[in-house]
């Protein structure tokens, strides 16, 4: 499928890949209202999710939003995808739309002491089965950087049978398909803003449910977590049955995977992204894929993407490439 060199154009002043990534998160601000709901994971938990619905009732066709690293489905960029998806449908109809929040994120809290990691799939399916068991018959997937790897791992372990439970096509943003590569680039003196920001958070997250589950998570190397690497060495990789960050980041990439996904698949990456490296990008693999489309844009950040125009562009871009199926 093509290997697009986008046209897409920050504004100029917006002059780098930092500033393409902060400025929106400050600029973007959008109210809509939700009703929550929660859903039944496999192992006894649940995860939160914000429903929209469309003015068609009942309705057969859903988008499932998947938001990032210390996220949540309050994201702007989550709520501005999901307005403009029912102003404007999804494929050429009228949809409804599912935001769900990872494991530990958003509001309410889960309820036992188990977070997230980069390797969620299991939580992935549990929202899929519920679309599937509330009569959803074509599931749209919109997802952001790392909920992209997760849905994407998701996609390619459940190759053709994605199709056959309804799944109609994905877009995703940002995504760090190579998770060592993107630890390494982050861990980087460079990135030591967002390094700070993001472990620091990581940090009070498993500290707040340490104190809530006495007894349940071993803090004994919270103070030697500097890094996002530190963060999996110690934390993620043990708590989710590996012995270490590498062998977590080489079993939770979505990068393997991506061969096997059998939906049309539109994946963007900016190559002035501060968080991510030429290994997330799959050139190779897009040029000799047939569902996959990639898309490189000069600038944009991080799941940042304000246009010289002013325009949100992911929202459009993801909307378009749906409706291109149709």
């Amino acid at each position: 499928m093509p290997l697009i060199e986008s046209g897409f154009r920050s504004p100029w002043w917006m002059f780098n890949g930092d500033l393409q990534t902060q400025l929106p998160v400050l600029l973007r601000h959008i109210r809509l209202d939700a009703s929550s709901l929660i859903i039944p994971t496999l192992d006894g938990d649940n995860l939160s999710a914000n429903m929209y619905l469309s003015g068609l009732q009942p309705q057969k066709r859903l988008l499932i939003l998947s938001h990032g690293l210390e996220g949540s489905n309050a994201q702007n960029y989550i709520l501005g995808m999901a307005e403009a998806a029912l102003e404007s449908g999804v494929a050429g109809a009228a949809v409804d739309v599912l935001a769900w929040n990872l494991r530990g994120c958003g509001k309410p809290d889960n309820t036992t002491e188990k977070l997230y990691f980069a390797g969620s799939i299991q939580d992935f399916e549990a929202v899929v089965a519920w679309a599937e068991g509330n009569g959803y018959t074509e599931i749209y997937l919109a997802a952001y950087s790392l909920g992209g790897n997760i849905v994407l791992k998701w996609l390619g372990d459940q190759g053709e049978s994605a199709q056959a439970r309804g799944i109609k096509a994905v877009c995703a943003a940002s995504v760090p398909i190579d998770l060592h590569a993107c630890v390494s680039t982050l861990d980087r003196w460079r990135n030591l803003m967002y390094r700070l920001y993001f472990v620091t958070s990581m940090k009070w997250r498993l500290k707040r449910k340490a104190f809530k589950f006495t007894g349940k998570l071993d803090l004994s190397h919270y103070s030697k977590v500097k890094k996002f690497c530190d963060y999996d060495d110690f934390f993620s990789a043990p708590l989710n049955g590996y012995k270490n960050a590498a062998e977590l980041h080489a079993a939770a990439s979505a990068k393997p995977s991506l061969e096997k996904i059998a939906v049309p698949c539109l994946m963007v990456a900016a190559l002035n992204d501060p968080f991510l490296n030429a290994d997330c990008i799959p050139l190779a693999l897009a040029q000799r894929h047939s569902l996959l489309t990639l898309e490189i844009t000069r600038s944009g950040g991080h799941v940042g993407f304000l246009s010289d125009r002013l325009e949100w562009w992911l929202d459009t871009r993801f909307l378009g490439f749906f409706k291109s199926l149709s």
